[in-house]
């Protein structure tokens, strides 16, 4: 089955309280991302009228790149939530069966569903039945060494209508402590009937090359280092176009187009933990990271992370502007 992306394409992964609209649109402004996942959004709550979920749910700004990332615990509220949902001038929708949070399991959600193959086959084609664009799935590899039965539940995700699958290749409940397995999306890659895109351990152009020659995944998505480094879809791509390439990168500006981002853009209840959420990732790019980040993470307010930032690049000068490359 062809993927409906291009070769290659590159994914910002979902990820709690940072793939909002705000760092969606920060990484656009740099180029390089091909497209871009929503924060997992419940599918009761979507079906319910949750004041929130429509802050998960804002497309902009450009909805053709966006996927809408849902979780459901019961299986009737994900296809009522792709109805709901059906108009938006989305790319697609994703199924999240990776999510391993104790109190999404145990509710039933997330990660759960690959524990019960043949429920969550019956899921996705209620949600095909509901919905007309592009439909994934994003999976771990469940909770053992068993090839044979993850080989198994991607072809019966296959069979049941998905159009993609999205593998974080680390075991339930792993977490990063160690290297994700990467062996198994080459591997899945290369038997399963749909398209296999690779996601984790991407930090720079020598992970990325690395991921693409031994894996040969559909496409690449990437998560944390895109909070770290919002450019790095544009040096991956410029990387490709020439081995000289770099980029020059003004700090100060970035970290301050970012607050206004997300004061422009997110509800006041969100702000300043989105804003914590990324300069924990940010502030690895300054030369005295540690002091910065324990700054910004203790600031009660925008304005005093503004204060924060702007007093230590007056002290700093030298860290404003950074030079990358890999």
């Amino acid at each position: 089955m062809p993927p409906p992306f291009a070769p290659g394409a590159l994914f910002l992964a979902p990820m709690v309280a940072l793939s909002h609209r705000a760092l969606r649109e920060l990484v656009l402004e740099f180029g390089g991302l091909d497209i871009a996942y929503s924060e997992m959004a419940s599918a009761g709550a979507v079906v319910s009228g949750s004041p929130y979920e429509e802050c998960y749910l804002d497309s902009d700004p450009c909805p053709g790149k966006l996927v809408y990332q849902l979780y459901a615990t019961k299986p009737e509220r994900l296809p009522e939530a792709l109805a709901y949902l059906a108009d938006r001038p989305v790319f697609g929708a994703d199924i999240n069966f990776g999510c391993a949070a104790p109190h999404i399991t145990k509710a039933g959600g997330g990660a759960a569903w690959m524990r019960e193959p043949e429920k969550a086959f019956a899921l996705i084609r209620t949600a095909r039945a509901a919905w007309d664009k592009v439909l994934s799935a994003k999976i771990r590899l469940g909770h053992d060494e068993d090839y044979e039965r993850l080989a198994d539940f991607v072809r019966g995700m296959a069979e049941a209508g998905l159009d993609y699958v999205a593998l974080h290749p680390r075991f339930e409940g792993q977490k990063f402590r160690r290297q994700g397995r990467w062996d198994i999306v080459a591997r899945l890659a290369a038997e399963m009937p749909l398209p296999i895109v690779g996601n984790g351990d991407i930090r720079g152009w020598p992970d990325y090359r690395k991921r693409i020659e031994e894996a040969r995944p559909a496409g690449l998505m990437i998560g944390r280092e895109a909070a770290r480094r919002p450019w790095i879809f544009a040096l991956l791509r410029g990387r490709e176009a020439s081995e000289d390439f770099s980029m020059e990168v003004d700090l100060r500006a970035t970290a301050l187009r970012m607050l206004e981002l997300i004061e422009s853009r997110l509800i006041p209840e969100f702000r300043l933990t989105r804003a914590q959420r990324f300069f924990f990732y940010y502030a690895d790019n300054f030369a005295y990271a540690h002091y910065i980040k324990w700054k910004l993470m203790n600031s009660p307010d925008l304005d005093a992370m503004r204060k924060e930032l702007e007093a230590y690049f007056e002290e700093q000068p030298s860290d404003r502007i950074r030079r990358y490359s890999e």
